[in-house]
């Protein structure tokens, strides 16, 4: 339980500390839009999605340095489960043609009180588990490409003040009604530049 607690502790504190930690990477002026320069580089999406084929390489291209850890754990954990399910998939699978083939009742003695049947219910089970677990695996490296992708093309995104939300409260009239009455509602007011 403190393993499960430090760990969600670990995760909140970092998506704090990165949510502080956005640097400004365009100077804005109200005069004139913000244009790269010949000698500014483009950030590239498609240079990204080639470099995150090695995971974690388009996180590093795009400067989120604190995604390929989570990358590799994610990737990791998926990959242990993988490893270990097969070995349980191998395991009651070579009990199972054991007793099917010879006279013997058993290969391995501590499963020599389970019903055949049950051998092979526990080969499926595991076999299952294996066939989740590698395609987690491949999800997760789908997902690191799809990310570095989408983040190099909001790489120049603008993020300033100018840019805002606000839920506000109105009256407004009730298109339902056959009389004229008023309703009060909640609405979102967008400010951009």
């Amino acid at each position: 339980m403190k393993l499960i607690r430090l760990f969600f502790t670990i995760v909140i504190v970092s998506f704090f500390a990165a949510s502080y930690a956005q640097q400004d990477t365009m100077i804005l002026s109200q005069e004139k839009p913000v244009s790269l320069t010949k000698s500014q580089k483009k950030h590239s999406p498609t240079v990204a999605g080639y470099l995150s084929i090695i995971p974690g390489g388009g996180q590093i291209y795009n400067k989120k340095y604190w995604k390929p850890p989570i990358i590799y754990l994610g990737m990791g954990i998926a990959t242990y489960f993988a490893v270990d399910f097969y070995k349980q998939t191998s395991y009651y699978k070579e009990e199972y043609i054991y007793r099917v083939n010879n006279d013997q009742p058993f290969l391995h003695p501590e499963l020599e009180t389970q019903h055949t049947d049950n051998v092979l219910a526990m080969r499926n089970l595991y076999r299952t588990r294996m066939e989740v677990a590698i395609a987690a695996t491949a999800i997760i490296y789908a997902l690191n490409i799809v990310d570095a992708v989408v983040d190099a093309h909001l790489f120049y995104f603008d993020v300033s003040d100018d840019l805002s939300m606000r839920i506000t409260p109105s009256i407004q009239m009730n298109p339902f009604s056959t009389s004229i009455s008023y309703v009060p509602t909640v609405g979102l007011k967008f400010k951009i530049k």
